[in-house]
Parts: C-alpha cells; sequence; structure tokens
C-alpha cells in the first residue's frame, strides 16, 4: 500500500479532468413529472381541459411537476463542469461549494445513497474552506446521514470531520471511472502532503 502511494506520488501529475452532466440520465428524470403532469390533468374530473374547472391540488400538481422538469432541463444543458478534479483542488458546482483545495481533503470514499444513488464522500478540514464551502457544510451537516448506514459509517471513520456527499450517478463519465479518477488525485495529492 505504501509503496502504491509512494510511486503516484513521484510520477507525474494526474491530468486534469472536467466532468459535464449527463442530458441522457437527466432526460430519464424528466419523465416521473410529465407522468405526473398526466395524472393530474386526468384526475381533475372534466370531461375536457378547462383551466378554471381545475381543483387547485390538480394545478399545484401540474405547477410543481412543471417546475422540478424545467429544473431537470436546465441542469441537463448547463454548460459549466459539475466537478473538476485539478492540481487545486476539487472544484464542485452540486452541491454549490466552489473550490476545495487538496489541503482541506482528509479522506475521500464513494457509497450508493438512497435519493442519489452514487455519492463521493470526501472528508473535509473546514479551515482549510472558503466561506461558500464553509457555509454549506455547516447548513447541510447530517442530512444523507440519517437515510444511509455506508454514509453514517464514512463519517464515523472521518475522525470527526465534516463530509461533503457529491452526487456522481447524473454526470457524463460513468461512476467507476469517476471513482477511480478521484482515487488517483487523492493518492497523488492528499497523500503527498502527509
Amino acid at each position: 500500500m505504501e509503496r502504491a502511494e509512494a510511486s503516484a506520488q513521484t510520477g507525474p501529475p494526474p491530468t486534469p479532468v472536467k466532468i459535464y452532466p449527463s442530458k441522457a440520465k437527466l432526460g430519464i428524470l424528466i419523465v416521473p413529472c410529465l407522468f405526473g403532469v398526466g395524472m393530474a390533468l386526468q384526475t381533475d374530473g372534466a370531461s375536457e381541459f378547462v383551466l378554471a374547472e381545475m381543483s387547485w391540488t390538480n394545478i399545484a400538481a401540474v405547477v410543481i411537476s412543471l417546475f422540478v422538469a424545467g429544473l431537470i432541463v436546465q441542469m441537463a444543458f448547463d454548460r459549466k463542469p459539475v466537478l473538476v478534479f485539478d492540481e487545486k483542488g476539487i472544484y464542485c458546482q452540486r452541491p454549490p461549494l466552489g473550490l476545495m483545495p487538496w489541503a482541506a481533503v482528509i479522506g475521500m470514499g464513494a457509497a450508493n445513497a438512497t435519493l442519489v444513488r452514487r455519492v463521493l464522500m470526501v472528508a473535509v478540514d473546514p479551515s482549510q474552506l472558503n466561506e461558500e464551502a464553509r457555509t454549506y457544510i455547516s447548513n447541510s451537516m447530517g442530512m444523507l446521514t440519517m437515510v444511509s448506514p455506508q454514509l453514517r459509517k464514512f463519517k464515523d471513520q472521518s475522525d470527526g470531520y465534516p463530509s461533503v456527499h457529491i452526487p456522481i450517478s447524473q454526470l457524463s463519465m460513468p461512476v467507476r471511472k469517476i471513482e477511480s479518477l478521484a482515487q488517483e488525485f487523492v493518492l497523488y495529492y492528499v497523500a503527498k502532503e502527509e
């Protein structure tokens, strides 16, 4: 194990990677929203579509479904990378953490999560983060760990450091490839600092 870390440190640095959202994977998430609209329009009891005769609950169901579908479309066509690994650190747009420098990264792992399928778990030292990331972490602590035993276990292993969870299932690269790249960067930059 130590030899692998040493060889990773002495070789050339990993090539920076930008990972974008997957239009196809996010497009699949729009289908339930459209079903929601269809079901709300079918259950209003009217023989034909008349907006004034729809109940307020059906109108709310249609508006919420269309709003969520709009957010998903906006995420799918975002031209900025969602996740970047480079010599500075990890840049994350979703969740809105900004740059997490390698000096802030304590450890990393990957796990299945209940709602977002697969996440990168990054234990961080908040004192090394920018204000935006510190605020996000302090406001979101403990939410996902309540529903996922794997995330709770990682939190317990991170020596009291908070961890951030980056969803990777809806990105343009296969999750195993993202995990492999993350490990390569951590072995090079984080192991080097220790």
